[in-house]
């Protein structure tokens, strides 16, 4: 039986990133169907709601979803982050990000990273208070919200036959909360085969920057793990070539990592690989490895021989990139 992947395009230019990973992913397999609904500014402008009741029904009946980037409105004192919102609600408790290079000229030689972090509104709970000379931050962290994200963060590292997975944290700052944080995670991991280690959030930006082949898998909050993330990101050429998702128990959300670039929409040179990759990891989570990673030696091969955007130094657009990738799916099938 067919699995199903739920669409979300979104705003500025996810239409065009998302169009460009199923059209991908509809030549990689022919195990999925594809449902579409709306999310963000797309949304509202059709019903007068960032995430309509009928989204969330699709995206309860899914297997996973794949979402473009979406415009926030934080001026709006009743809005919610839709995307949030729903990860939320589907228990999406957990985010990964993938860095590795997609060609030898491209990036920095020895990084292949998986970076776990607990989603914010899983993990966290953050609240900002005014007072009358400045501002008072709380931050409330759960036991069992870290447990849960070790766990996953365990399953990810045995699939991908990962062996170092390292706790990045601020326990010197934070010696209560981050101290409890760098405790559950030895406990957690020790009866696995795995080695480990920890490092203070700052060691482990300058090792990841100096020895990136020494890190395989790092594990941290999310008010650490973006910085990383930003790093890393840096180090295989830009937020444009990086995989994210959100991911539970049982469904996960897959999309590019970074925003609504709105200068970028429906000029036709927009990079698509962040929400190429992404997609593939949406066929690894639904149970397709193998169509997955054929979608990821694909992109690297065009990477390779240079049929790129104009923003890693090519002069493709963004549908002949896609096409490209295609290409090279129909000929290795």
């Amino acid at each position: 039986m067919a699995k199903k992947i739920l669409v979300l395009p979104g705003d500025g230019v996810g239409p065009e990133v998302i169009s460009a990973a199923v059209s991908v992913l509809k030549c990689a397999t022919d195990d999925v169907d594809f449902t579409y609904g709306d999310i963000g500014l797309t949304a509202y402008d059709k019903t007068e709601n960032y995430l309509p009741a009928e989204t969330i029904d699709l995206a309860t009946d899914s297997n996973a979803i794949i979402a473009g980037v979406i415009i926030d409105r934080p001026k709006d004192i009743a809005y919610r982050n839709p995307l949030r919102v729903l990860k939320k609600q589907l228990n999406m408790y957990a985010i990964v990000r993938k860095f590795f290079p997609l060609c030898e000229t491209l990036g920095t030689p020895g990084i292949d990273l998986i970076l776990m972090t607990g989603n914010p509104d899983s993990l966290m709970n953050v609240i900002e208070k005014e007072n009358l000379d400045g501002v008072t931050i709380e931050r409330y962290m759960s036991k069992n919200s870290c447990k849960k994200l070790f766990k996953k963060t365990m399953e990810v590292a045995e699939i991908k036959q990962r062996k170092t997975i390292t706790c990045a944290h601020r326990t010197s700052l934070f010696p209560v909360s981050d101290g409890m944080f760098t405790d559950l995670f030895y406990k957690e991991f020790a009866a696995s085969e795995f080695l480990m280690n920890d490092l203070e959030i700052d060691a482990a930006a300058s090792e990841l920057s100096m020895n990136p082949e020494m890190l395989d898998v790092i594990v941290s909050t999310d008010l650490y793990g973006i910085s990383l993330a930003g790093v890393a990101a840096g180090m295989v050429g830009g937020s444009y070539l990086t995989p994210m998702g959100s991911i539970g128990d049982s469904t996960g959300l897959f999309e590019p990592m970074y925003g609504p670039k709105l200068e970028m929409a429906e000029k036709g040179f927009v990079n698509p690989t962040s929400a190429i990759l992404s997609s593939a990891m949406a066929l690894d989570q639904i149970g397709c490895p193998l169509d997955a990673e054929n979608v990821r030696k694909a992109v690297r091969e065009v990477y390779s021989k240079g049929k790129v955007t104009p923003d890693v130094g090519g002069t493709s657009t963004t549908n002949e990139f896609t096409n490209f990738i295609i290409d090279v799916l129909k000929r290795n099938k």
